[in-house]
């Protein structure tokens, strides 16, 4: 599931916002309009496309306030492909 999603830096049950995009079924894409953190108000909206739904949230949702951002999920850090690529030699050849 493709998915991006906007905060508005708020901790506070009573002021934070969260907006989501995520694809759904047959080739629609909803938006989640949420109020109050995870048990607060939700509203979602549908569009045709990610394109529309995310000028519809840049223009009517997160351009009006100045403290959204859009949250990035982090990656998982790469692990070497095997253990001697990860070694590396001490003065005189040896390995650490």
């Amino acid at each position: 599931m493709n998915e991006r999603r906007w905060w508005n830096g708020s901790w506070s049950r009573l002021t934070r916002r969260d907006v989501y995009v995520r694809n759904a079924a047959e080739g629609r894409w909803q938006v989640e309009l949420r109020r109050g953190g995870p048990e607060g108000r939700v509203r979602t909206r549908e569009f045709g496309t990610e394109r529309e739904a995310v000028e519809w949230i840049e223009a009517s949702v997160v351009g009006i306030e100045a403290d959204w951002r859009e949250i990035v999920a982090a990656r998982p850090k790469r692990k070497p492909r095997n253990r001697q690529s990860a070694l590396k030699p001490l003065p005189g050849g040896q390995v650490a």
